[in-house]
């Protein structure tokens, strides 16, 4: 019974993993995007800058709070390197 109960639990977690990983790659492409012109809009072009502050901003938090459960229920499925013990 408990393995069957684990067995569920890391298909659960398997889901998850692939659905949140379908809307988080995405997001950090353009999130990436738009931080590399972010900087570059901050000493050229501070409409640009000041429009693209919120948006900044709404991507960083989106990717964070995506990134997350990502991780850490990632690292419970490969076992750590060495180094990093």
């Amino acid at each position: 019974m408990a393995t069957l109960f684990s067995l569920i639990i890391t298909v659960i977690k398997i889901v998850i993993i692939s659905v949140l990983t379908i809307f988080y790659y995405p997001l950090n492409i353009a999130f990436l995007w738009l931080q590399s012109h972010y900087f570059k809009w901050k000493t050229t072009d501070r409409i640009s800058f000041y429009i693209a502050t919120p948006l900044y901003y709404l991507l960083f938090l989106i990717t964070f709070i995506l990134s997350v459960p990502i991780e850490t229920m990632g690292e419970a499925f490969h076992p750590p390197l060495p180094g990093f013990r």
